[in-house]
């Protein structure tokens, strides 16, 4: 999938997206990192702006970084409706423009799987200040049995064979280690449940924005893939409501004040 693919689904990307500030504020409190000061804060993959808002809400002086120009034309929109100081920008996670060692805090939300991981830790700590923190956070639903996500990821991988994605836990500790191999120290995480309520038309909405839906499948395929699952769904759930179990993760890293060699590593991504 192409990152410039979101482009076609940014005009309804708020309307049908959870933006589950409340988490990301959480985040935020649980990594010690809710007290902005004026600090200098970046948000990779920024999409409409959801994090960034939260950061500036929390007293940092925000850059919002996307490869999608949709998606910054929805957030500057939206900074406008909010009066919020935020510099919406061009941007990739693997070559942000700016200087070394020119930022507080980096954070990734709900994005960090769409990168190319060896260049975004990479770059994440040659635009980190030392001592600087790293914080990638995720809301994944779970497919668990009988749910309208296993259901919705069952006709998905019909839909894409080559789809992986798939059967996620919600749970990316596996980026601890390799954090630590990228020159990052005072590593931490954090997971807990939470369940989300959505109506047939929202969940639908909601794929239609996922990297494993309408953002990365042709329109032939994504109106298909819509109508069987509303068929599916109809028939499981008749009463048009249903409750799906997510995982909110997050994970915190400081640059370290010593350099390390930079490893190869594999990264597969989430349901998205």
């Amino acid at each position: 999938m192409v990152l410039a693919e979101f482009d076609r689904v940014a005009t309804f990307y708020d309307r049908y997206r959870p933006s589950f500030d409340a988490l990301r504020a959480e985040a935020l409190s649980q990594h010690s990192l809710d007290n902005g000061g004026g600090r200098t804060a970046v948000d990779l993959g920024t999409g409409t702006g959801v994090m960034a808002f939260v950061l500036a809400e929390h007293g940092y002086r925000v850059t919002g970084l996307d490869h999608s120009r949709q998606m910054l034309e929805q957030a500057r929109m939206s900074a406008c409706r909010r009066r919020a100081d935020i510099d919406f920008r061009l941007g990739s996670a693997a070559d942000t423009g700016l200087a070394c060692a020119s930022v507080d805090v980096v954070t990734a939300s709900q994005s960090w799987h769409l990168f190319d991981g060896r260049r975004a830790f990479i770059e994440c700590r040659r635009i980190l200040k030392h001592g600087g923190a790293l914080l990638v956070t995720t809301y994944d639903w779970l497919p668990l049995p009988g749910s309208a996500a296993r259901i919705t990821e069952e006709l998905i991988r019909e839909m894409n064979p080559g789809w992986e994605d798939y059967g996620g836990t919600g749970s990316h500790d596996r980026l601890g280690p390799v954090a630590a191999g990228f020159g990052f120290t005072l590593i931490r995480t954090r997971e807990r449940r939470f369940k989300q309520c959505y109506t047939l038309d929202d969940w639908i909405g909601r794929i239609r924005t996922s990297s494993s839906g309408g953002a990365g499948l042709g329109t032939a395929t994504r109106r298909a893939l819509e109508g069987r699952m509303r068929d599916e769904l109809t028939s499981r759930f008749p009463d048009g409501h249903f409750v799906v179990t997510h995982v909110a993760w997050s994970l915190s890293a400081r640059k370290a004040y010593t350099s390390r060699p930079t490893p190869d590593y594999e990264m597969s991504g989430t349901a998205g």
